[in-house]
């Protein structure tokens, strides 16, 4: 029977020294992150060690991770962990994304028959986008209703429309070469 590493060990001295390992240097956030997120989908996980591997890994890296498992995985971890919720069923993402983090942060699932905590209000709906106000949807008439008073009143401004211009031009006995 052959003998096996001891696979923590390995690790630790990989990331003592990380020179090295040069030529795998973009493996190991992969293997990290899948490591990290199998135990996460391990069926034996209890809130208790879902906290113990956001305090090992830290807060950021945890909340890396997460978002970087699909919607379906989140979902069902949070099933998991807290299966008596009751906006489990009819959850969105965004909201299995914030229940797992607070379970990570040491939140306790919701008991059979407890009600749910009170949610936090919602976020503020966005503003209104500027470019649906009344000057954003402003069209142009052809007519510069701000131009600049000059020397030359009787000369059509650059920006004046074609109508304009044609009547300026006639005014000044000028003809125009199509």
């Amino acid at each position: 029977m052959a003998l096996d590493v001891d696979g923590y060990a390995v690790l630790q001295a990989m990331a003592s020294a990380p020179e090295a390992f040069p030529d795998i240097r973009a493996e190991i956030p992969k293997a990290a992150r899948a490591l990290v997120v199998r135990q996460l989908k391990a069926r034996g996980l209890k809130p208790h060690a879902l906290r113990m591997i956001r305090d090992v890994i830290g807060t950021e890296a945890f909340a890396l991770i997460a978002d970087g498992m699909t919607d379906a995985e989140v979902k069902a971890v949070v099933a998991r962990l807290d299966p008596h919720h009751p906006t489990l069923k009819q959850a969105t993402p965004g909201w299995c994304r914030r229940r797992l983090a607070a379970l990570a942060a040491g939140e306790a699932p919701v008991r059979r028959g407890d009600p749910a905590p009170p949610e936090r209000a919602d976020p503020p709906a966005p503003a209104a986008r500027a470019l649906g106000s009344r000057p954003f949807a402003a069209t142009w008439d052809g007519v510069d209703h701000d131009a600049p008073l000059s020397a030359k009143d009787d000369a059509a401004p650059k920006g004046a429309g074609k109508k304009e211009r044609k009547e300026t031009e006639k005014k000044k006995g000028k003809k125009r070469k199509d």
